[in-house]
């Protein structure tokens, strides 16, 4: 069963209430109307205050998680793995992200830009009115998450105000949008902070918090960003392979023997790095994520003999690439079976009249289970979500490796992910296409594909994208993606209120 302690669970839904008010700007907390300063009076409160940062990214009070709002509409969508095989009335967002259609003005864009700012107002204000030396690790904790935080504004939005504590209303409104050369480097001053005040992994009752390994595997996947588009650091792939030859013993050890081990929920927190918690139960805590899977009206259950019958799905009638699925059953790629359904059945084994319904979806979170009656909704799915898993730190560690001209000592990192997913060895020493490919097919619906487009470079983001457009064209699949696709807008609620910001290139 999930490690997620039932304390913890209900802290966070109590946390939710008092934090689930964010509205949908960079919402700081002023000083001149900050009670901050009265809540941080011992360790209690500030372990309630660190969890409620953790809160920000799961329900947080509302129908959606992050993962659904950011690595799935945000990301997933935005890549070349997933197509429009029909229109649904539900999610228009999700069709604006296909699409290439979002605006400043799309909820789905001030939520997640929201969410993101609010986990590093809270996070400032734990810091600030807490001390070094008193409680340490949970400083370290709000450190590792204010960085996250930024680090997913940069890649998505590009230059931000840069916050380190509360702030005043005038000094909010009159901040600049920071370079991402200062942005990075706070994210790297707080991770190496976090790094060097947690301990390696948490368990027990603690399963699923933060741990040195997180944010040094964090750390890597910073600086490899840093060193592709839009900041070409050239330098960063060499600090890339320091932090992450540091932490990949202790990764090893972490590695799951089977891909289908690192999504059952028997093993949850036992492989992942870091990754958002989920529990089913009706208590808000759920994940949404799998109510994207496919589409479906407003009743009635799409796939029964997985779930029980009220159960209902949210999204667009999103397909996987057909070419990719040919490829990887040609392959006997152990990832496809773990990730994808070619279908499923429109009734139970006890309905005569019932046929298979063709469509390639990704399933890798939901659970298939018509008997759990533990989930309540379509959004109280359990399975947690990883942001950092093994994978991540051993494929970077490989890039990093290649960029640095040390090919050869980066085969026994492909070779060992491919041969997990039962592929064989490579012949030779693996390039920069090789390592590409193993994080295509590894973290298909993970969100991770977008954003290794982007920093690949904008020549081959945008030639990708528009390859993969052309192929499935239609009205469907909305215009052909531009430079100004490889950020999200700043939404329109912020820029009203500062004249000192310009919009996104393209918007």
């Amino acid at each position: 069963m999930k490690q997620l302690n039932i304390k913890w669970i209900t802290v966070i839904v109590l946390m939710m209430a008092v934090f689930s008010s964010c509205k949908k700007d960079i919402d700081i907390a002023p000083i001149e109307n900050n009670t901050s300063n009265t809540f941080y009076s011992n360790e209690i409160e500030i372990k309630q205050a660190i969890i409620g940062v953790y809160a920000h990214l799961a329900r947080n009070g509302t129908n959606t998680d992050f993962a659904t709002d950011y690595f799935w509409l945000a990301s997933e969508n935005r890549s070349d793995l997933l197509y429009i095989a029909a229109e649904t009335s539900a999610q228009n967002d999700q069709l604006d992200f296909r699409k290439f259609l979002i605006t400043a003005n799309s909820g789905t864009v001030s939520t997640n830009y929201a969410r993101l700012y609010q986990i590093i107002k809270d996070a400032n204000s734990l810091l600030f009115y807490t001390t070094e030396g008193q409680y340490k690790r949970y400083r370290a904790e709000a450190c590792f998450l204010r960085a996250y935080a930024y680090s997913e504004l940069a890649r998505s939005f590009g230059p931000t105000a840069l916050i380190t504590k509360p702030i005043e209303n005038a000094e909010a409104i009159a901040l600049p949008r920071a370079p991402l050369s200062d942005i990075y480097a706070q994210i790297i001053t707080d991770l190496q902070y976090a790094a060097a005040n947690l301990d390696k992994v948490y368990t027990g009752a603690d399963a699923g918090r933060v741990g040195s390994l997180a944010a040094n595997a964090l750390l890597g996947q910073v600086y490899i960003t840093m060193g592709g588009y839009p900041l070409n650091d050239a330098t960063a792939y060499a600090k890339a392979e320091t932090v992450l030859t540091s932490i990949i013993a202790d990764v090893n050890a972490r590695f799951s023997p089977t891909y289908a081990g690192l999504f059952t929920l028997a093993n949850e927190n036992k492989y992942d790095l870091f990754s958002i918690q989920f529990a089913s139960g009706g208590l808000n805590l759920g994940s949404s994520l799998a109510g994207y899977a496919t589409s479906t009206g407003s009743s009635g259950t799409p796939f029964p003999e997985w779930m029980y019958t009220s159960y209902t799905l949210q999204g667009q009638d999103m397909r996987v690439d057909s070419d990719l699925v040919k490829t990887m059953r040609t392959n006997k790629d152990l990832r496809f079976s773990v990730s994808i359904d070619t279908g499923y059945w429109n009734g139970l084994p006890s309905v005569p009249t019932r046929t298979f319904v063709k469509k390639n979806i990704i399933t890798k979170f939901l659970e298939k289970d018509n008997t759990n009656t533990s989930i309540k909704a379509w959004n109280d799915q359990p399975r947690n979500f990883p942001i950092l898993r093994d994978a991540d730190a051993i494929l970077l560690l490989a890039e990093a490796l290649v960029r640095n001209g040390k090919a050869s000592d980066a085969k026994q990192y492909v070779d060992k992910i491919r041969t997990r997913a039962g592929l064989p060895i490579l012949a030779a020493a693996p390039t920069l296409d090789d390592i590409k490919l193993e994080r295509k097919y590894e973290f298909i619906g993970e969100g991770r594909r977008y954003f290794d487009l982007v920093r690949y470079g904008e020549t081959e983001a945008v030639n990708t994208l528009v390859a993969f457009n052309t192929h499935y064209h239609s009205k469907l699949n909305g215009q052909a993606p531009t430079k100004r696709d490889l950020l999200m807008p700043i939404p329109q609620n912020e820029l009203k209120t500062r004249s000192n910001w310009s919009q996104n290139f393209g918007y």
